[in-house]
């Protein structure tokens, strides 16, 4: 697992984003959480991307709602880089967070 954040070198010195790769699962969970915490601690905006997931697991839509609740108490943002796709869209429907309005705007980037 290879997991990093990378600043955006286009936005404001408050945004970064966060490119999470490899097992997004239970066992690699409390370095994902150090990751996000880290960067929610420098920065007042961090977008996540998932794409480059190789798995996700229940664990990590856990980790993502709880960092974006934290977040929203410290005056802060967490929000998708782009919609819920790929292993991410796979688990957030197997895990029915998905229904059929399309659950929570979150997974579609939109918040």
């Amino acid at each position: 697992m290879q997991n990093g954040i990378l600043k955006l070198a286009d936005t404001d010195s408050e945004a970064a984003s966060v490119l999470l790769d490899g097992a997004l699962t239970v066992r690699n969970i409390a370095s994902v959480r150090d990751i996000l915490l880290a960067a929610l601690t420098d920065h007042q905006v961090v977008r996540v991307d998932c794409r480059a997931a190789d798995a996700v697991d229940l664990s990590c839509i856990q980790l993502l709602l709880a960092a974006r609740q934290s977040a929203s108490q410290a005056g802060k943002r967490l929000v998708l880089a782009t919609r819920a796709d790929g292993l991410l869209r796979a688990t957030l429907e197997q895990g029915g967070f998905l229904g059929t309005g399309g659950g929570d705007p979150f997974w579609a980037g939109d918040t």
